[in-house]
């Protein structure tokens, strides 16, 4: 087993240090206030091409398996103090041009490859207000018309929707709620009958994010333009999870390094009873637990990000990646601002930083469905061992 980072990851992180400079926002604070997403940014991520760094280098893209892509999106999050904007990259990537790389038909890549490359943002359009962790409860319904569908329904809470370009849509196409029972399409954000939130939701972090609703009025989709076969939506979404629990969740590692290094930095410039409170064992052994949270989530997840470019990708793995980086971002916060004390509960990074961790535990799973998944896992794995024995 070999930790050591060969020379085109190390240049991806050199990279992505040189660029903080052009991603620093003086006006990040007053923006997070306002919930204002930024173009400007989006477009330096554009030029240098990390919003298809999945797409193969024969096409113009980065070429980018998970492990690479982890480290790039970890290297953002240390550098860019813009977590919403990185979130955003991260679920245009790993949710909506991930799927369509993996499914899509030649001729769906020839079509939409070169626009995504010219700077389109996706959104994934997928969560109901009844149909969150129970995703196969939803409503909205593609039914057949003519060579195409007629979608009907709505979606909340979508990442990106009210700046998207395009749209990866998931809908049932079959009699039930079962795995194989709904198929995704992919359409232009602008198609007739598609109507979307102008305004972004008030959040409590992650406030940089464009997130908003999505209404289909009877929306007409060709043929051509579902991806994989009708009733493959299953299968595909679960590429998304596998992908966006890993590799969208690197952008936390960043932030927790960095967090970690001003925490370190505030406890030894900060005297209190004549010396350095880094001095004081209550604090230090925070930093060390901040530390060893940090390492066990970065283990997990690079894992995960292995096994998915060893064409192996582990669901559980996957969650337990999830499960464990969200968690350590939680907590690191929390203790950050412990450290920080009256300047950590002010309006700034310290405080921004447990905002924007909190909605990890939610999104892509929350740590309670993962946890009963991985316990069914469990279970399951047993009765496998037992049957074998016996």
């Amino acid at each position: 087993m070999d930790f050591s980072l060969n020379d085109q990851q190390t240049a991806i992180q050199r990279e992505i240090g040189e660029l903080a400079a052009q991603l620093a926002d003086p006006q990040l604070q007053q923006r997070d206030l306002a919930g204002e997403f930024s173009r400007p940014l989006w477009q330096v991520l554009h030029r240098h091409r990390f919003d298809t760094l999945f797409i193969e280098r024969e096409r113009g893209g980065r070429g980018y398996g998970a492990f690479d892509a982890s480290l790039a999106l970890e290297a953002l999050g240390r550098h860019c103090q813009d977590s919403g904007l990185i979130f955003g990259l991260a679920a245009h990537l790993c949710a909506c041009l991930q799927p369509l790389l993996k499914h899509g038909s030649p001729a769906q890549l020839d079509r939409w490859l070169p626009r995504i490359q010219q700077g389109l943002i996706g959104a994934h359009a997928i969560t109901e207000p009844e149909a969150g962790s129970d995703v196969f409860a939803m409503q909205t319904r593609a039914v057949r018309e003519g060579a195409g569908y007629v979608i009907n329904g709505s979606k909340c809470y979508i990442t990106n929707a009210p700046v998207a370009d395009f749209l990866l849509v998931h809908a049932r196409t079959g009699p039930g709620h079962r795995y194989f029972d709904f198929s995704t399409f992919i359409l232009a954000a602008n198609t007739p009958g598609v109507s979307i939130s102008p305004v972004p939701h008030e959040k409590l972090g992650l406030r940089t994010a464009a997130m908003g609703d999505i209404r289909f009025e009877h929306v007409w989709v060709p043929e051509q333009d579902r991806i994989g076969a009708e009733g493959s939506g299953g299968p595909i979404f679960q590429v998304s999870m596998d992908w966006e629990r890993t590799c969208l969740f690197a952008l936390y590692l960043g932030v927790m390094q960095r967090q970690l290094a001003l925490c370190v930095a505030r406890s030894e410039s900060r005297h209190q009873f004549g010396q350095a409170i880094a001095g004081y064992q209550a604090v230090s052994h925070k930093l060390v637990d901040m530390s060893l949270r940090l390492e066990s989530a970065r283990l997990a997840l690079y894992k995960s990000a292995w096994q998915l470019d060893q064409g192996k990708p582990d669901n559980g793995a996957a969650a337990m990646a999830k499960l464990l980086v969200s968690d350590a971002c939680v907590q690191n916060s929390l203790a950050a601002v412990q450290i920080h004390a009256a300047q950590g509960i002010l309006s700034g990074e310290i405080e921004r930083q447990l905002r924007n961790a909190m909605p990890a535990q939610v999104f892509s799973g929350t740590s309670e469905v993962l946890k009963n998944n991985l316990a069914r896992q469990l279970r399951l794995a047993a009765a496998y061992r037992q049957d074998k024995d016996e």
